[in-house]
């Protein structure tokens, strides 16, 4: 234990002070943490748990938040941020510096990596900070031109001193795989996995390294698996079970898909912060399939509260995915605040893509094509991963498609298999490939 202006510190495992007395208190958040990291919802419980044990502990109040808020539980998740910061100004000499930058970098976070970065450069062992970090990028709510690379580069801080550590190789695992290194993402998540098997960072990880390496059967093994043997109370969860719904699409099992959607996926069942994002590619990716009659209510009324929330590109995407099938003046109403945007560092791809996907929903192809059409470079600014944003390259080729230019949908598809082996674009390339034939016959 080491002393900070008469207060006893306990240390965590990355030997970082935490500024209480209670070693019970310290035990929990130590644990909450831990938790936090592999995505467990039951961390939330433990940072609760440490703030009643010790009451004053600033940065369990801020993980509190931090476990509320990915749970969508947003209200709750405020409160505890506003405790945190009110302990960190009133109780600044109890604080480590370490902590109370950390509250500071989580509730009032800068518009650049560089304050991130000498953070961590001070504290690798704060994984809390690069896990919310790599959040902000994923999210594109960082400055323009800041790719989820950047994750990688603030990892790099603490894998040279915590180079086998489970927690940050799953931090890792999906964001190697989002730069194109396969290999090193499996690695990393085998890793994380061997020592914490109920961590679903890396379970994430793995799965997209699946889907990106075309092992589709393995990957409906795994999941299989996962879902038997590992506690499902996890943030994270809605989002695995859409794993599991795209691999049912992958095999052309469009009744295997939608039974997996309404078990874990739909809004009536599923209120995770993820469940709209996840509910509106499905359906909307069932729908370019040909199907019909899906069941868009739950999914717009959910869009509909999007509207009025905080901007998000990836979320809005989605939201008007549903809102273009089920609301078009709520639709309506999304692009004019996207359009009022003036900060934002993807305000006009998002904007193209809104209006693209309203086009679409109203039938009008060659619009949506063009509208797409031409941010298409740029769609990696939507936020999210590769396959989240494979959603508005779907949208491109449907429209396409549909508006008389299969070859160039196509041929699309055929940059996008040099990527990733999908089932699901094999078959659709061959099918477009019969219309641009039949077109110039």
């Amino acid at each position: 234990m080491t002393h900070l202006e008469g207060t006893t510190m306990q240390t965590d495992r990355y030997g970082q002070t935490v500024s209480t007395a209670d070693p019970d208190a310290a035990a929990a958040y130590f644990e909450a943490v831990d938790q936090y990291l592999a995505l467990d919802g039951s961390a939330a419980d433990g940072f609760a748990r440490a703030v009643e044990l010790d009451p004053g502990l600033a940065v369990a109040h801020l993980g509190l938040g931090l476990s509320l808020a990915s749970a969508g539980r947003d209200t709750e998740a405020r409160d505890a941020f506003t405790a945190a910061v009110r302990l960190r100004r009133e109780g600044a000499d109890r604080l480590d510096p370490r902590e109370a930058h950390q509250i500071d970098l989580v509730t009032a976070p800068p518009a650049h990596l560089a304050a991130f970065a000498e953070h961590l450069d001070r504290h690798p062992g704060d994984l809390l900070v690069l896990g919310f970090a790599a959040g902000l990028l994923s999210t594109r709510r960082i400055a323009a031109g800041t790719g989820r690379e950047g994750v990688l580069d603030l990892a790099a801080r603490s894998s040279a001193v915590f180079p086998d550590d489970w927690a940050l190789a799953g931090i890792c695992s999906l964001e190697l795989e989002e730069a194109w290194q396969f290999a090193a993402a499996e690695t990393a998540a085998e890793l994380s996995l061997r020592d914490r098997p109920d961590n679903r960072a890396a379970c994430h990880g793995y799965v997209h390294v699946l889907h990106e390496t075309g092992r589709i059967a393995q990957a409906e093994s795994f999941l299989e698996g996962w879902f038997d043997t590992r506690h499902p109370r996890s943030p994270l969860q809605t989002h695995l079970r859409w794993h599991h719904a795209l691999v049912a699409l992958e095999r052309d099992d469009a009744e295997l898909g939608l039974h997996r959607y309404h078990a874990a996926i739909d809004p009536q069942v599923s209120s995770q912060r993820t469940t709209l994002v996840d509910s509106a590619a499905v359906l909307w990716r069932l729908r370019i399939d040909g199907h019909g009659d899906l069941p868009w209510s739950p999914v717009a009324e959910l869009a509909r509260t999007q509207v009025h929330g905080p901007r998000s590109g990836l979320f809005d995407v989605h939201a008007a995915l549903a809102l273009a099938v089920a609301d078009h003046a709520t639709l309506h109403t999304l692009r004019a605040a996207w359009r009022a945007e003036t900060t934002r560092p993807n305000r006009d791809v998002i904007v193209a893509v809104l209006d693209g996907v309203a086009a679409h929903g109203e039938g009008r192809f060659d619009a949506a094509a063009q509208h797409i059409g031409g941010v298409l470079a740029a769609v990696s600014l939507v936020g999210g991963s590769r396959l989240q944003q494979d959603i508005v390259v779907d949208t491109l080729c449907d429209a396409l498609a549909r508006s008389g230019d299969p070859g160039r949908a196509a041929d699309i598809l055929e940059d996008r298999k040099r990527r990733r082996r999908s089932q699901r674009d094999e078959r659709w390339i061959a099918e477009l490939r019969r219309q641009a034939a039949a077109a110039q016959r």
